[in-house]
């Protein structure tokens, strides 16, 4: 199999059009990974407050206060 020569003016353009590519896959990642976080933190906020949209902040929020309520109450026992 002969090898394929991509010319060096080609190869700026295949970048531009990859980067909105990978740009989105790595957006949809990030909000896969925020999901799956809005699943496991939000079923106990939402008993509070049954009306509250929840954004990407406001979960990422509530993952850090559990994170450091979680890493505070394991200190204690220790």
């Amino acid at each position: 199999m002969t090898p394929t020569i991509i010319s060096k003016e080609l190869l700026p353009l295949n970048n531009k059009l990859k980067k909105p590519v990978v740009e989105k896959m790595h957006r949809d990642c990030i909000d896969s990974s925020i999901e799956q976080l809005k699943c496991l933190l939000a079923p106990d906020f939402l008993k509070e407050q049954p009306d509250f949209k929840l954004e990407k902040a406001d979960i990422l929020e509530m993952t850090l206060n559990f994170m450091q309520h979680h890493s505070s109450s394991s200190h204690a026992v220790n």
